[in-house]
């Protein structure tokens, strides 16, 4: 039978602890002692500090206020709010609520005073807690009128939060033209006439002549009417005509029975001109709304090409410092590799171990990162690296995170949303106690000061970490980049998960010795010769993995936006050693 990356919850894989591999040992021997950070396993001592994974967990944290001085007089500050781990929160002195997390009442108390004080960050994360529903039904209009707060302020993550409700129509009228203007607001574009996405051209196109339809549509509705209108005009007025005449000549019963039925059909005639001129208006309203929707639509900039690269050099040495093409700086790169196959208490599985080594090698060599790889880890190894990623990486910095391993979804008996697991190798089948929440790793993500980050997770359910997919947000791949589209793009954060799969197990090694998803993944990264974006990334991967596994499996990558991270319309670039060393000369 083929392995998935999916729990197995058979009664074997419960024994595992008897039988712990080597590997896993080895691993948790690195964990106690540390070692380099470059290219080798990295842990922490968490109970050397008198701290636990718990003390990892991101929390809202309210700090205490400062004591100041001006002049002759102390005075002491309101509190902050932040996002922060609870270790550092309770190093700072600050004060969070340490069970509960998912009540929404426990997130508000942190942040609604200072939104209704007109912070747009606190605004945004009031929104977020509305939308993401935190032990209740999710509250998108409440949602959107704090969106709606903060992006009026200028605050691009709230800008592309309501595009996205705009977008989706949750809690707002869906309006895909409003939505694509405010992912242009956040991107810095209202003034320059560049794209906010190149790849939203085919969309914009396609709004442009649903618009135009529906404008032809209106002004033939309202020119009928008017037709109309005008003849019921004459109707009525001849009408009043023929009734004033009967009226003269009253007096006999027949002209009294007369004046009434003319009356009466007078008043009748009245009430459609009544009703038509209430149509007419309304048909003229909507073609005129329609036709200011499309001058709003931005015109799309023709295309430029990138300066070709020469052939890669395959043994190219890492580059630690920023990576740097064409007179662009794109900053330092940086990755957590994670492969876990060899599982303690659950079914292991064949390839992570594999995928993840020669992406590590992939990434160090070819693209110059400097890489903390992560075999067979637990919880505690998992969860300290997100956190130390906090404290090495600066905000023109680029992270990826690969993880390949079980993932796994719990089940929600109330029907409200289920949440999704990465699977260290010391999780247990139906247990959630060692589990690492997608939503603790947004988290995380979130936290982490660097410009792009970027996701490739070999997992079941891993799509989960993001939102519903943006058509808008997240175009094809199918265009080339010009300079200006790449610093357009690095001018925002962004973050973006791409998924082996969406709600189905994912099959292990099915094009062996790596996974279907990953030996894709592999394929492209290593042909790659010029600067390659992630979009462009996942184009290539999917059309490999869905032909691959066509007539079997029938897998289907996934890229989404994470916007409970952070999203804010950027873009992670790869950029080859090769490409940097022949720009360079």
């Amino acid at each position: 039978m083929k392995s998935v990356r999916a729990i197995d919850h058979s009664s074997a894989s419960r024994q595992r602890l008897s039988r712990a591999s080597p590997a896993w040992l080895a691993g948790a021997a690195l964990l106690l002692a540390g070692c380099a950070p470059n290219g080798a396993m990295v842990g922490t001592d968490l109970d050397a500090q008198g701290a636990s994974v718990e003390d990892l967990y991101i929390v809202d944290c309210l700090l205490t206020g400062q004591v100041r001085r001006l002049g002759g007089t102390t005075f002491l500050t309101p509190r902050r709010a932040i996002r922060t781990t609870a270790q550092d929160c309770r190093i700072r002195g600050g004060e969070y609520v340490a069970y509960d997390r998912a009540d929404y009442r426990t997130a508000l108390n942190v942040w609604l005073e200072h939104a209704e004080a007109g912070d747009p960050e606190a605004q945004n994360y009031v929104g977020e807690i509305f939308e993401k529903g935190l032990g209740q039904e999710p509250d998108y209009v409440s949602a959107a009128t704090w969106y709606r707060r903060a992006a009026d302020q200028g605050y691009a993550r709230a800008q592309i939060n309501l595009g996205f409700l705009h977008e989706q129509g949750l809690g707002v009228e869906q309006d895909r033209t409003r939505a694509l203007n405010l992912y242009r607001r956040a991107s810095g574009a209202t003034e320059d006439p560049l794209v906010f996405r190149s790849d939203v051209t085919e969309e914009m196109e396609a709004l442009r002549a649903q618009l135009d339809a529906r404008v032809d549509q209106a002004e033939r509705q309202a020119r009928t009417l008017q037709q109309q209108l005008q003849r019921l005009t004459r109707e009525r007025d001849e009408l009043q005509q023929r009734l004033a005449q009967a009226e003269a000549t009253a007096g006999a019963a027949d002209a009294d029975a007369r004046a009434r039925e003319l009356a009466e059909q007078l008043e009748d005639a009245r009430s459609q001109v009544d009703t038509l001129e209430t149509l007419f208006q309304r048909a003229s309203q909507e073609r005129e709304a329609l036709v200011a929707q499309i001058r709003e639509l931005p015109e799309a900039e023709p295309e430029a090409q990138a300066p070709a690269s020469a052939e890669p050099e395959p043994d190219a040495p890492a580059v630690r410092g920023p990576a740097s093409f064409a007179g662009i700086d794109f900053g330092r790169y940086f990755a957590l590799v994670i492969g876990n196959q060899e599982y303690l208490y659950l079914e292991d599985l064949e390839s992570p171990l594999t995928d993840a080594q020669r992406i590590q090698q992939l990434l160090e060599n070819r693209y110059g990162f400097n890489v903390t790889f992560l075999p067979n880890a637990d919880q505690v190894q998992i969860m300290s690296a997100l956190n130390d990623l906090h404290d090495r990486m600066g905000e023109q910095d680029n992270l990826l995170i690969y993880y390949a391993g079980h993932g796994n979804r719990s089940n929600r008996e109330d029907g409200r949303r289920q949440r999704s697991y990465w699977l260290p190798v010391d999780a247990e089948a139906e247990r959630l106690v060692r589990w690492i929440n997608n939503a603790v790793v947004s988290d995380h993500l979130d936290r982490i000061q660097a410009r792009s980050i970027l996701v490739l997770a070999d997992s079941v359910f891993a799509s989960s970490m993001a939102s519903d997919s943006s058509s808008l947000l997240l175009g094809s791949g199918q265009r080339q980049l010009s300079a200006e589209e790449i610093r357009a793009g690095l001018q925002r954060r962004s973050r973006i998960v791409i998924s082996s799969g969406g709600e189905r197990p994912v099959p292990d090694r099915t094009d062996r010795p790596h996974s279907l998803f990953s030996r894709s993944l592999i394929e492209v990264l290593e042909s790659n010769q010029e600067v390659l974006r992630e979009n462009m990334l996942f184009a290539q991967v999917a059309v490999n993995v869905r032909r691959r596994a066509s007539g079997t499996e029938g897998q289907t990558p996934e890229m989404r936006p994470i916007r409970a991270a952070g999203h804010e319309g950027g873009d992670f670039y790869f950029v080859p050693v090769a490409a940097q060393r022949v720009a360079s000369r």
